[in-house]
């Protein structure tokens, strides 16, 4: 039972001005807290969703507009209200970050998309040795970490096709390709000066990808057999008066309960390292290998039984987010 504890990108790391970036376009650099270190996102998905907020734009209802990397929405007439302004009534609806954005705004319901492919080049200030990925669409997935010193210290690229369900050659030939949406790469090896590249790779068609997260790994325990996976459903479904249901679709989220067998010696670590991250979202791998057992979200429970002086039983239970 592991966790990747993620680092934080986002757009306060950055200069809007940074993303208006060609193909072959430098990448901003922000200093860190070391003069030798710097931090930088650039990447080939435009932020061109709406036409930018203008102070002296009248805008009716219905308008969208970008504004501070989130779009919003006209609920009424105004000239001259910032989006993010509280008013009574509102002025503004926000209707989520901008497409370049949304793969990092801790939601796995919230897309990236580009035509061909998404293409990521980091440099953080901080070591990290994982990168999982969530609601994946495409047909390559490409990382790779250069070290100014060393050099490529890390590549690989992953094709994450689901196999799950083909048994036989006929299946292997007729049955419809799908893909892995939640995968984790791990031992990258990213020191602090280190980038990491990312390129999700679909040829002839659009680029998804619902969350992207970089992280250290740290390990809780051992997985159990006895750990349970589910799906939380927050659509409605109702039956009318003559008995027809009525189905509003709504998001979804993965939950788990984990049984973990936990060296007794480190149960005080690993309580003081959930309690870090009682308020934050943390990517969860019962087994890799198991898509079913990684999962981005929140602990609702946690609890050890101390039940020899060398293994104790924990058990967690997670929700994902949607």
């Amino acid at each position: 039972m592991k966790i990747i504890q993620p680092v934080s990108v986002l757009p306060e790391m950055l200069d809007a001005a940074a993303f208006n970036l060609t193909p072959d376009g430098q990448p901003l650099e922000v200093p860190t807290a070391s003069p030798f270190l710097v931090a930088s996102v650039a990447t080939n998905v435009p932020e061109t969703d709406y036409p930018a907020w203008d102070v002296a734009t009248p805008y009716v209802v219905g308008d969208r507009v970008m504004r501070n990397h989130r779009n919003y929405e006209a609920l009424i007439d105004s000239t001259g209200t910032p989006p993010e302004t509280a008013t009574s009534p509102a002025t503004w609806l926000d209707i989520g970050p901008t497409n370049r954005w949304a793969m990092f705004d801790e939601l796995i319901g919230t897309y990236t998309e580009n035509p061909e492919s998404i293409e990521l080049s980091m440099a953080l200030g901080s070591g990290v040795d994982s990168v999982a990925f969530f609601g994946v669409d495409a047909g390559l997935v490409t990382v790779r970490v250069i070290d100014p010193f060393r050099g490529i210290v890390f590549e690989r690229s992953d094709q994450p096709v689901n196999t799950d369900g083909i048994e036989n050659w006929f299946d292997y030939f007729t049955a419809v390709v799908k893909t892995r949406e939640d995968f984790i790469l791990t031992g990258l090896g990213a020191g602090r000066s280190s980038v990491i590249e990312v390129k999700i790779s679909k040829p002839g068609g659009l680029a998804k990808v619902g969350a992207v997260v970089l992280g250290k790994m740290a390990t809780l325990g051992v997985s159990l057999y006895g750990t349970s996976v589910g799906l939380v459903d927050f659509s409605r479904k109702e039956r009318d008066v003559f008995g027809n249901y009525v189905i509003v679709e709504r998001g979804f989220s993965k939950r788990a309960e984990y049984d973990v067998a936990v060296q007794t010696p480190e149960i005080s670590r690993v309580q003081r390292l959930l309690g870090q991250y009682r308020a934050r979202p943390l990517v969860w791998v019962g087994e890799a290998q198991y898509d079913s057992t990684i999962i981005y979200g929140y602990y609702k429970d946690f609890s050890i039984s101390i039940s020899s002086p060398s293994i104790s039983d924990a058990t967690i239970t997670v929700e994902g987010l949607n």
